[in-house]
């Protein structure tokens, strides 16, 4: 059985009017036979999605359903944008730092239930390490960018976006500003691509996301 954890990106396709055509990923691994639970929630920030895999994890593991005998083999998690659970950016490195406490967080996740973890860039993209494993064990960067991906064929990004939306009180600083604007630049690839986005413009269509998943075939992840 397969997890899946995130944001709205998470939980698949957008109307304009808020609601759910297709669930993505969730949707193209149960039509290939295989079971998904799908943890991903609009609006979650990077702690909110570590504690639910956690807290279900845990759930699974001391209190297991009655019907629960497929065991999970494997976890996907798409990263969402760093600030969200944050009222102001204080600390200089913050945006470092909770991306870090986040990986960090996953990789104790993996070690504690001996699952792997495969990351995936959404509406935030993720850092890029060569030896990233090495850094945050049982965790794997699969793609670093959903929207590099969609737009350029290659899922990875010599100038990753971690936040595409700041709110107003965030920007203290000029490199919080130049943050800002790269998220601007962001949300108007994402307006010259609509091919790939829904019409609600911020969130990949049912195209893109098969796009996704042959890529993960082709990784081996799938």
């Amino acid at each position: 059985m397969i997890i899946i954890v995130g944001d709205s990106w998470g939980c698949g396709c957008w109307t304009e009017e808020q609601t759910v055509y297709h669930r993505g990923l969730e949707q193209l691994l149960h039509d290939d036979g295989h079971k998904v639970i799908n943890l991903s929630q609009g609006g979650c920030d990077l702690k909110t999605i570590t504690r639910r895999l956690d807290d279900h994890l845990m759930l699974l593991k001391d209190r297991p359903p009655l019907w629960f005998t497929e065991p999970v083999t494997k976890i996907l998690v798409l990263q969402t944008e760093w600030h969200r659970h944050l009222s102001t950016a204080k600390e200089k490195d913050a945006e470092q730092i909770e991306i870090a406490s986040f990986y960090g967080t996953l990789s104790s996740i993996s070690k504690k239930y001996n699952l792997p973890i495969y990351v995936i860039g959404g509406i935030s993209d993720t850092v890029w390490l060569d030896e990233f494993e090495n850094y945050y064990p049982g965790v794997t960067v699969v793609c670093q960018s959903f929207t590099n991906l969609l737009v350029n064929d290659d899922h990875r990004t010599d100038e990753p976006v971690y936040s595409v939306i700041f709110p107003k009180n965030f920007i203290t600083d000029y490199e919080l500003m130049l943050k800002a604007e790269k998220g601007q630049k962001r949300q108007q690839v994402w307006s010259n691509n609509s091919q790939w986005f829904c019409t609600d413009g911020t969130h990949p269509n049912h195209l893109a996301h098969e796009k996704l998943y042959s890529h993960l075939k082709k990784e081996n992840v799938i």
